[in-house]
């Protein structure tokens, strides 16, 4: 089990955070001021999304969530939307035209509840098997926008920023100016290693430069503790280093797997999750033209599940 609290970053906004880089555990952001109130993300679970929205109500009792902003379309940020259906909720356009690749509730639920028959469905049931997915109503955005969008809750001016594929294949980030803080969605994570579902290592890369562009100072990441500019750039160079060693294999003709063998054990440092390594191996490869590189989230599942047995 994990325990998550709401941490107050300033007068006007607070993280969601969760002491677990397990799966399926999203971190969640909140800006509130003068009645109204924004909400980045809802979490994996109805269960999930009522804690959330309890604590929320603890720490301001007199603020209304009128808005939602999504930061991708993973159901671990999303899955909660119908308890906050009543609010206007944002994402990107290729945010928005991910939704209908993603594996429904039903679908996961029976993958992680079945028998492990396959190494897919054993690696579901391991990561996933904890969950309860019943009763949740999807529920998606109501408007999206490109480029960036500016907002007021209240009296505090807000930047939804479109950061394109990276982690998704269209990944937005919340920046309140005034208090230095981004919400960065899954464009970073902390203690665990990144997942690269888009297919384009670089464009994650690039993506934390859009966010040290912003000039702030604390960055709330989807997954694992806060961070600093530091933190942040570090994450960076290590993405880096890794779509470099990637790209290089690629080149040489390796075989996907046995390169993400190698990323890994090189790269894996003391992460959670270094089988994820298998999903950057697969972006720089599909960005090197490389035919044939599995793309679909069952099948980056797969080679996830894969490597994680090699080990």
């Amino acid at each position: 089990m994990t325990t998550p609290r709401l941490v107050p970053l300033s007068p006007t906004t607070w993280a969601w955070t969760h002491d677990s880089t397990a799966w399926g555990y999203s971190n969640c952001g909140l800006v509130a001021s003068d009645g109204e109130a924004l909400l980045m993300d809802t979490q994996f679970t109805l269960e999930g999304t009522r804690e959330l929205l309890a604590a929320i109500a603890g720490a301001v009792p007199d603020a209304t969530i009128t808005t939602v902003v999504n930061s991708h379309q993973n159901g671990d940020h999303t899955w909660g939307n119908e308890l906050v259906g009543d609010a206007e909720i944002i994402t990107s356009e290729a945010s928005a035209a991910h939704r209908c690749h993603e594996m429904t509730p039903e679908m996961l639920s029976a993958l992680s509840r079945g028998e492990p028959a396959t190494a897919v469905a054993a690696y579901a049931v391991e990561h996933f098997g904890g969950f309860d997915f019943g009763g949740i109503t999807l529920t998606g955005p109501t408007r999206t926008f490109t480029g960036s969008l500016e907002l007021t809750v209240g009296r505090t001016a807000v930047r939804l920023l479109d950061l394109g594929a990276g982690h998704s294949a269209g990944d937005v980030a919340l920046h309140v100016p005034e208090d230095g803080v981004v919400f960065t969605g899954d464009a970073l994570f902390r203690g665990g290693h990144m997942i690269v579902w888009s297919g384009s290592l670089s464009s994650c890369v690039t993506a934390c430069d859009t966010l040290l562009a912003t000039g702030a100072t604390t960055f709330v990441p989807g997954h694992g503790e806060l961070t600093d500019r530091a933190g942040l750039t570090h994450f960076r160079d290590e993405l880096s280093r890794i779509f470099e060693t990637a790209t290089a294999y690629a080149r040489e003709g390796r075989e996907l797997d046995e390169a993400a063998r190698l990323v890994k054990a090189a790269h894996a440092g003391d992460l959670a999750h270094p089988e994820r390594l298998f999903t950057a191996v697969a972006g720089a490869y599909q960005e090197a033209g490389v035919p044939g590189v599995p793309s679909t989230t069952f099948e980056l599942v797969e080679g996830m599940a894969r490597l994680a047995a090699a080990a």
